[in-house]
């Protein structure tokens, strides 16, 4: 009996773990959805600071209905490398510079 309980309890909580991922599928495409709609609704000029046209907008609408239009946005706007900020490189190392100034004798500054 032990067994029968423990193989039902088994098969409940797969079909709870199956539904709950579902939900979350389902969760994400909503909000995909909504995220897409908000871009929708900018300005031309709002959505050149983002990175992309209008042009963008309707080549997302490719993904279908229930595929993620913002994955094809965002990856347009990646491709142009707009909203990012040059990247400054630490160069670490020895100097190739000699280092004269060190061995200059200093002169006494006047009060």
């Amino acid at each position: 009996m032990a067994m029968i309980t423990a193989t039902l309890a088994s098969a409940f909580f797969s079909v709870v773990g199956v539904a709950r991922r579902q939900v979350q599928v389902i969760n994400s495409w909503r909000q995909a959805r909504q995220d897409y709609a908000a871009l929708c609704e900018m300005d031309d000029k709002t959505l050149a600071d983002l990175g992309l046209s209008r042009g963008d907008l309707r080549d997302a609408t490719a993904a279908g209905y229930f595929g993620d239009p913002t994955v094809i946005v965002a990856t347009r706007a990646a491709e142009r490398g707009h909203g990012r900020r040059p990247q400054v490189v630490a160069v670490t190392g020895p100097s190739i510079v000699p280092d004269v100034v060190s061995h200059l004798p200093r002169v006494a500054t006047c009060n």
